[in-house]
């Protein structure tokens, strides 16, 4: 059992000897520091492992919200038109979230996915487009509306019990005539990373961008995500 990564530039030269192809595609909602994508990216390699022969291409991870629409997932929308025009034969997903929590837009995806005749696996439900056979799973519409519908009820929860937690804490510190990071609401101060903290933790991404390196090749050779490459990129103007 072998998983071989591959440069763009040798991937047609090796998939002549490969039986399958991949992408692993890794998303957190923080649009932060505070999350990584580097545990689905882990966690999904070791599970490509357990399949013979199959290529992986370079991943694609992005620090944004399941709640946005797919127009504004730049980097899911990458994903899949890569995969389309690689003739990718899979693509791995942590969980089904991690395509997108409304449903009509995890829908829109997933039918993209089909009429491209791309699989999608997600491991956490170890569920998948096609099953064994090559047939579309006759499941996966139900499943999908259910699963959907559930995440978007528990989103609502959580926004109703935030806003319902800062109408309190705005009311308390009114009250008290203290600001809202007093009372124990909002990012401390001093969390934000200034450009100086920035340049000390990422020097060599920084010095492969002014060497004029791509994004997604800046992240690789770094093993950062391509999210935090381009606030990078974007923080110092590169």
């Amino acid at each position: 059992m072998e998983v071989i990564p591959v440069r763009e530039a040798d991937f047609f030269r090796v998939r002549q000897v490969m039986d399958r192809t991949c992408i692993i595609y890794g998303r957190v909602s923080s649009e932060g520091d505070r999350q990584s994508t580097d545990r689905q990216v882990y966690s999904l390699s070791m599970l490509v492992k357990t399949n013979r022969d199959i290529l992986v291409h370079p991943p694609f991870t992005e620090h944004i919200s399941g709640a946005r629409r797919n127009s504004e997932r730049t980097v899911l929308m990458e994903c899949l038109n890569y995969a389309k025009d690689n003739k990718v034969d899979i693509i791995y997903f942590s969980s089904l979230d991690r395509m997108g929590r409304a449903i009509w837009e995890v829908m829109e995806a997933v039918k993209f996915c089909l009429d491209n005749h791309i699989n999608c696996l997600f491991q956490k439900e170890q569920m998948s487009l096609y099953l064994e056979d090559g047939s579309e799973n006759p499941f996966l519409a139900i499943f999908i509306s259910v699963i959907s519908t559930c995440a978007a009820i528990e989103r609502d929860s959580i926004r109703f019990r935030l806003n319902d937690a800062r109408s309190k804490k705005i009311a308390e510190a009114r009250a008290a005539g203290r600001t809202l990071a007093e009372v124990g609401f909002g990012r401390p101060k001093g969390s934000v990373k200034t450009l100086e903290k920035k340049q000390m933790e990422y020097p060599k991404v920084l010095k492969s961008l002014r060497l004029g390196k791509s994004i997604r090749d800046t992240a690789k050779i770094c093993g950062v995500s391509v999210s935090t490459v381009k606030r990078l990129k974007k923080d110092f103007s590169l």
